[in-house]
Parts: C-alpha cells; sequence; structure tokens
C-alpha cells in the first residue's frame, strides 16, 4: 500500500515529488475528489481558482475523472475507483469529508483497492483522513471544525498529520493533541508511505504521547 501525504500538494517543490514519485502525469489514470472543499468553501468553489488544485490536475497530460462524492452518495462509487492509478484527495474539512467517504462506504473498500497497487494521494484534510484522529482540525488554528475531535477517519497509518504547520502553534499543539503521535507539516512537505516505510521530506518535527 503506498500513500503520498502532503501539507499542501499544489506547492511547487510537493508537486515535483509527486511527479517524479509516480513517473509523470502523462497517461495516468486519477481519481479527484473535491469533496472536502465543498464543506469549506462552498459547491464547486474550487473550480474557480486559477491556480487552486482542481485547475492543476485538469491541466496534466493526464485521465482526471472528478469523482464528487455527494453525487454518489453510496458505494456505486467504489466503480469509480477501482482500477486507478492515483486517488486524489483534495484538501478542505476533514470531517465533512470523512462524512462522505463513510456513507458512500469507501473507509470499507479502500485498503483493497491500496493493495491492488492504486497510489493514495491525500492534500491538507486529505492527508488528515487516512491518519488516527482528526483533532487537528477541531483546534482552530487552520479549520476550527467543530466537534470533529468525535469522528474517526479511515486509519490507514499509525499516526496523525497536521497540515499548515507554523512554527508558533508549538506550544499549542503540544498541550492539546491527545494521540499517539502527529507529524507536524508545513506546506511543501510531505510524507510518502510505502507498505511499512515512511519517508519524511522536509523538517521532521513529530510529537508522540506514551
Amino acid at each position: 500500500m503506498k500513500l503520498f501525504l502532503a501539507s499542501r500538494i499544489k506547492e511547487p517543490a510537493t508537486f515535483k515529488k509527486l511527479e517524479e514519485y509516480i513517473g509523470g502525469f502523462k497517461g495516468k489514470k486519477i481519481a479527484l475528489i473535491p469533496t472536502a472543499s465543498n464543506g469549506e468553501e462552498g459547491w464547486e468553489y474550487y473550480k474557480t481558482k486559477e491556480n487552486g488544485t482542481w485547475n492543476l490536475a485538469h491541466s496534466l497530460e493526464a485521465e482526471v475523472d472528478d469523482v464528487v462524492l455527494e453525487d454518489y452518495r453510496d458505494k456505486s462509487v467504489i466503480d469509480k475507483l477501482r482500477g486507478k492509478d492515483i486517488i486524489w484527495f483534495m484538501g478542505g474539512m476533514p470531517g465533512y469529508l470523512m462524512y462522505w467517504i463513510r456513507r458512500c462506504k469507501i473507509d470499507l473498500y479502500i485498503k483493497d483497492i491500496l493493495n491492488l497497487g492504486t497510489l493514495f494521494v491525500g492534500s491538507s484534510a486529505g492527508a488528515m483522513v487516512a491518519g488516527q484522529t482528526l483533532q487537528v482540525s477541531g483546534w482552530g488554528m487552520t479549520d476550527g471544525e467543530r466537534g470533529v475531535e468525535k469522528i474517526d477517519p479511515m486509519k490507514l497509518v499509525d499516526f496523525d498529520i497536521f497540515p499548515h504547520y507554523q512554527d508558533e502553534y508549538l506550544d499549542q499543539v503540544k498541550s492539546k493533541y491527545k494521540g499517539r503521535k502527529i507529524y507536524l507539516l508545513k506546506d511543501g512537505e510531505e510524507i510518502i508511505v510505502e507498505d511499512d516505510n515512511l519517508t519524511l521530506i522536509g523538517e521532521e518535527r513529530i510529537i508522540t504521547n506514551g
């Protein structure tokens, strides 16, 4: 199982690393899931951002299939994800995204899909939903998504991610974090997971409990 978990995919250094990691985008089949953005900025607002992730993805020499989970509402979406080279979860609100992941039963099928060779790409909220908790999103430093600490993400990896981290957040994170292990990623940094192997691209900032 392979995962590329980033603070922000559209950061030039991160995007270049992803392109190198997959051997180029040309001809790749990508399922692009923008649902988290719908929860943050309004329906399809992501299409209006000239320099946004959606436009970036659609500028590639790849087969990009928009998979808006709200359009499916059940496990019929799984057929849209199978056989893709990449399943790419865009950023936004992770709690909102997890609601739709569960409603569409992606959490029940995702490991089987990834074990067949599909790469999981997550940016910001899209990276957070691969972790063990979503508590970061409820702190107000980046999102302030009320009640999100009660929502379990997919737990594809045994750690959490704080995307868009800034140094001034450190004391608050240390006092608030109740999970086992969290990586603090600034924009331009990412984590690559290949089965039991983890590669951190960027400065190592980890908080552990126990």
